[in-house]
Order: C-alpha cells, then sequence, then structure tokens
C-alpha cells in the first residue's frame, strides 16, 4: 500500500536504519535513486528485496534542481498497487502519531478523509551525544535510540501524498507544486537525523555535501546551509546539544 522514495549518496552509515525503520510491516516498495557513491550505499540497498534502484550520475556535484527532477520522473510513473507514496531524504525518519515503529501506518493512511492528497510530517532534530557507534540497527525505531534533541520550530515537510494524483515536488522537497493544500486532519510526526559522531558528522555534512555542491546549486544559492561549514563548527553545534532534555 505505500511506497517510499528517496535519493541516496553515501549514505552507508543511515541505511540500515533506514531500512529497519521503513520496515516491510510499514513500506512494502522502495524506489532508491542513488548517485554515484564512494561506500557501500549501493550493496546495502541492493540487499533489501523491496528496493528498486535507479542509478543515476550527477554531472557537476550534488545539484538540488536535478534531484527533485529525478524523483518527480519516478513519482509520476503509473503505480496501481500503492495508494500512498513517502518521498524523503535518507534522514528522516517519519511514522503516524504515538506510533514510532510505523506499524499502524497503513490503517492510519486509510482513515484520511477521500480529499486529503498530501499530509505534512512534523520533525525533530534529534542528537545523540557520545557516539553513533553504539546505535543498534535491530533495535526498531530509531527514535527511541536519540532521546535527546530540540524541537525545530516550522520543521514540517509535506513528504506523505497519494499515489498517482500528479503530485510533484518543487526543489529541496519542502513544498508541492502548485501548493495544494495540505490534510487538516492527518499528519505524521518524526525526526531528522543529526550525526552527533564528531567524524561522521564532518564526513557527511563537510566532505560529502560542501565539497561536492555543484556550481549550480552555488550559483542559486541552494544547499546554502553546507557551503560555508567547517569541522569546527559542527565540533561547537555538537557540544552545544550534548545537554539537550529528553524531548520524546
Amino acid at each position: 500500500m505505500i511506497r517510499a522514495f528517496c535519493c541516496f549518496y553515501n549514505e552507508a552509515a543511515l541505511v540500515p536504519f533506514f531500512l529497519a525503520h521503513y520496515h516491510a510491516g510499514y513500506v512494502d516498495a522502495i524506489h532508491a535513486i542513488v548517485d554515484r557513491c564512494t561506500d557501500d550505499t549501493r550493496a546495502l540497498l541492493a540487499a533489501d528485496p523491496r528496493v528498486t534502484i535507479q542509478d543515476v550520475i550527477s554531472p557537476d556535484g550534488l545539484d538540488d534542481v536535478i534531484k527533485v527532477g529525478w524523483l518527480n520522473d519516478a513519482i509520476r510513473v503509473p503505480d496501481p498497487t500503492h495508494a500512498w507514496h513517502l518521498v524523503l531524504d535518507a534522514d528522516e525518519f517519519i511514522y503516524p502519531p504515538d506510533h514510532p515503529s510505523g506499524a499502524t501506518a497503513a490503517a492510519y493512511l486509510a482513515s484520511v478523509p477521500d480529499g486529503c492528497l498530501a499530509l505534512r510530517a512534523y520533525r525533530l532534530d534529534v542528537f545523540r551525544h557520545e557516539t553513533d557507534a553504539d546505535l543498534d540497527v535491530t533495535q526498531v525505531p530509531i527514535v527511541w535510540q536519540r532521546r535527546h534533541g530540540i524541537r525545530a520550530e516550522g520543521n514540517e515537510k509535506p513528504i506523505v501524498i497519494r499515489a498517482n494524483r500528479g503530485l510533484l515536488f518543487d526543489v529541496g522537497n519542502h513544498g508541492i507544486l502548485g501548493r495544494p493544500p495540505l490534510c487538516a486532519t492527518h499528519h505524521f510526526d518524526g525526526v531528522h537525523w543529526q550525526n552527533a559522531d564528531p567524524a561522521f558528522a564532518v564526513t557527511r555534512r563537510v566532505r560529502d555535501r560542501q565539497e561536492r555542491m555543484s556550481a549550480a546549486n552555488r550559483r542559486a544559492n541552494l544547499g546554502y546551509h553546507h557551503f560555508t561549514k567547517t569541522r569546527g563548527d559542527v565540533a561547537k553545534e555538537l557540544e552545544a546539544h550534548r545537554h539537550d532534555a529528553v524531548v520524546l
């Protein structure tokens, strides 16, 4: 009933948690758009029988306009076997309210009024304060392993949509083209992965993002939060959240 779409680039550390969170009892099909990787991202995805891999190559590094084009091309393909699509980033872990395992997602979505085409997902920025190395992918969900963090105001995206209704996304997946009204009665909750292990965070947020940003992204100021991020900035941010309160 539920199919997920996601772009991946060098996400080997996150893929096992992504697949565990969006387990077979929650999502029965995953369309993975995989840019050329230098880690085990593709092999980890290929090991899951639910995953269809679309191999792509960014011509000039990470380009948000090209990325959303890939996603929209995949979403617009007729999908008669799924009623709902989730359009995600690899670091987004969403679920129905009060059900972090996602096990009741199909039943929850079945209760959405027919006129509702898109649901928002509210996400917390959740940190682990020592190291990510002790996270256990066999313990579902990840939410309960990362219980400290911050509630980011306005941190929401309309990433739960009815399939086959012509809904497409704008750059960054933060809005749907044409801005259709979002469902007023239903929504999803979730967390936005924040790397607490400094080595992991630097690799993902500085080397794999900033150093690979396309010239077009820089001209359009897309992905701007990566442009000037330094290793020192990452360490300072992680230290600032070391004593955050429990939020879940």
